[in-house]
């Protein structure tokens, strides 16, 4: 069990200090892929509405989207696994059940999904979801730590030897 410990802990120190650099480093070559992946669902949501990619560019008759490293989540992800970092660090004992690893990574899964459905959104119609970053990270951390935090095992005081 002690490997899912080391996992968790490279995985939270990879997202949280060296990702943002990674995806800045290769976006030339990942850019059009993620964009990529935004048109094909902008195409399956909207059928109708024409949609043309060049580069990291989305063009329609109403909305040109360029889209940036910055819009990927990496900012989310990153404040993410910071508080689940600091987490994991206050109870270090529960982090080596893979129940831990599996709500981290799940949490992470979610933020993508949830950015990428933004992004598709916003490349469908002019929607600018500016202030909802915060409350999304709040939210899916107190859901996949709180569990980590609270659920400490008490153990009583017991006098021994004593006789009353």
């Amino acid at each position: 069990m002690k490997i899912c410990r080391a996992v968790l802990f490279a995985l939270v120190l990879f997202f949280s200090v060296a990702f943002p650099a990674v995806v800045q480093a290769h976006w030339g070559t990942w850019g059009p892929v993620y964009v990529g992946l935004i048109l094909n669902a902008c195409h399956r949501v909207a059928p109708s509405q024409r949609i043309v990619q060049f580069g990291t560019q989305l063009y329609s008759n109403s909305i040109e989207l360029s889209v940036f490293p910055q819009c990927t989540g990496i900012d989310m992800i990153r404040v993410y696994s910071i508080l689940f970092g600091v987490a994991m660090l206050l109870n270090w004992k529960r982090a080596k059940r893979p129940a831990t690893l599996m709500l981290y990574a799940g949490g992470l899964l979610i933020f993508w999904a949830a950015n990428f459905c933004r992004v598709v959104l916003k490349a469908l119609v002019l929607y600018r979801p500016t202030g909802l970053n915060i409350p999304i990270v709040l939210g899916i951390f107190v859901f996949a730590a709180w569990p980590l935090l609270l659920h400490r095992r008490g153990k009583f005081l017991t006098t021994s030897g004593a006789g009353a």
